[in-house]
């Protein structure tokens, strides 16, 4: 006898059913019941603190999606390959720049920037130690597609303070606590588990790094302004975290840090505390004008200077025209086989928005400006260093005119904004529950942030109605598992 089909496959890719399915199970609890689980994730989210303030400093619920995404072993092993990958490419970028005028201009640094590239990282650009990254790279990946695998796409990369790391374990639990136990009454061999803690990710990252220095002690500071407004305040609950853990831990205020004795020291509660590494949340633009207006910044340079903080100095390079440095041909012997193939494959093709002549998406040379209006509705604008979202201009939104306007302002504020290829966002329904109970279906645009180290990756999902996916959007988050 023939056995039943099921999308619950174990291990490898999954069947495009599965999320369809999850929406049908979902429709099968009774409406007390729903009404009773949306109650449950909204209380356990404010209750932990997944909340985003807004500007006037007054915390809002951030919306948790009841549906979690569900990803299969090779799924999450692929991802975690290329994220991997990328990494080595873009730690790549801080000699490149050093190194190639063309790097330089593609890659612009701010007059403090270049001063403090210049002071911090030595004669040979590497500063002390190995470069090393921690950060979140933005993706879209639709694991219910057969075509999964070009469907995964990214759009750009956060080396430093990289959001999301409390959240998205938090939603997780909250899903596997709540809702996933009412699912499995209807569907009792759908077994899910968290894929790896972001923290658990920059725990690795960072213990790496301590052994790579062959560092005695394993002294770590979170560093990052303390008594911020705006945003989701993560670090206090990362630093308990590390303590349950056993890891001597800190929330530390750039600010706070001092040197003394040519060791960093930062003080609690009146007591002094010898730091070996720093975990930074700032870009030295930051901290340069900080130091400008009169603040001493003495700790975090030692840190930068002695390769004790994390990421380094590669870590400034947050463009996004990183990218064409990527899909370029000019600059592909700087790179291995494997990275162009990852690049071919995941990287949308990139430019800085310029009048000039430049390769076009299949190789042929263009004259970018009138190339980019005759072909807007496959493209998109973003500023070249920002994030949370904000100026993303979609071609096939936005009117002519505005896109006109949009190009002809790149073009007089040289290196700040980039076009990229578009590349659709995973689409997928997910269950919205009314005060009743009832459920309807919604559509959602998704995206991923992926965290990697060497054996571990996390995920953050995010969904919005929009097109432009962020939680500073007023997006919603969205637990993402893997199916046992």
């Amino acid at each position: 006898m023939a056995r039943a089909s099921s999308p619950f496959l174990r291990g490898g890719n999954l069947k495009d059913s599965l999320g369809t399915t999850l929406n049908g199970l979902l429709q099968q609890v009774p409406p007390e019941e729903l009404r009773e689980l949306k109650r449950r994730v909204r209380e356990e989210g404010l209750a932990r603190g997944v909340v985003y303030e807004d500007d006037d400093g007054r915390p809002q619920p951030t919306p948790i999606l009841m549906r979690p995404r569900v990803l299969g072993g090779n799924q999450r092993n692929y991802l975690h390959q290329i994220c991997r990958v990328m990494e080595g490419a873009w730690a790549k970028l801080w000699r490149l720049w050093r190194e190639d005028a063309a790097a330089r201009l593609l890659l612009p640094m701010t007059p403090r920037e270049e001063k403090w590239l210049a002071e911090l990282g030595g004669a040979d650009g590497g500063g002390s130690g190995a470069d090393v990254l921690f950060g979140r790279w933005d993706a879209t990946s639709d694991f219910g597609s057969k075509d999964w695998l070009k469907s995964t796409q990214f759009f750009e990369y956060n080396p430093l303070g990289a959001g999301g790391t409390y959240l998205a374990p938090t939603v997780d639990e909250i899903i596997l606590k709540t809702v996933v136990p009412a699912l499995r009454k209807h569907a009792p061999t759908l077994l899910l588990e968290m894929n790896d803690d972001p923290r658990r990710v920059l725990l690795e990252v960072l213990a790496d790094h301590a052994r790579s220095l062959k560092l005695r002690r394993f002294n770590v500071a979170l560093c990052q302004y303390k008594g911020l407004q705006g945003g989701v305040e993560e670090f206090p609950y990362n630093v308990r975290f590390f303590r349950e853990l056993g890891v001597n831990c800190w929330h530390v205020d750039p600010r706070e840090l001092r040197v003394r004795d040519g060791e960093l020291w930062c003080t609690e509660d009146g007591v002094d505390h010898p730091i070996d590494l720093v975990y930074r949340d700032h870009e030295i633009n930051d901290l340069a004008a900080q130091e400008e207006a009169g603040v001493d910044l003495s700790g975090i340079r030692h840190a930068l200077r002695t390769g004790r903080a994390v990421s380094s100095l590669a870590g400034e390079f947050d463009h996004k025209s990183a990218f064409q440095v990527f899909t370029e041909a000019r600059f592909a012997g700087a790179f291995t086989a494997e990275e162009r193939r990852v690049f071919k494959a995941h990287v949308p093709w990139t430019r800085l928005i310029a009048d000039e002549r430049t390769a076009g998406p299949d190789g042929g040379e263009i004259d970018l400006l009138a190339w980019l209006m005759a072909h807007r509705e496959g493209l998109l604008l973003k500023p070249n260093r920002s994030y949370g979202g904000a100026g993303i201009l979609l071609g096939r939104d936005c009117s002519e005119r505005a896109w006109s306007q949009a190009i002809e302002r790149g073009v007089k504020n040289p290196g700040t904004w980039v076009v990229q290829g578009f590349r659709p966002l995973a689409e997928k329904d997910f269950p919205v529950i009314d005060e009743e109970g009832n459920v309807g279906l919604a559509e959602y645009f998704t995206v991923l942030g992926l965290y990697a180290s060497e054996q571990r990756l996390g995920l953050l999902g995010r969904g919005s109605r929009r097109r432009v996916v962020n939680v500073a959007q007023k997006g919603g988050l969205v637990s993402v598992l893997r199916l046992l």
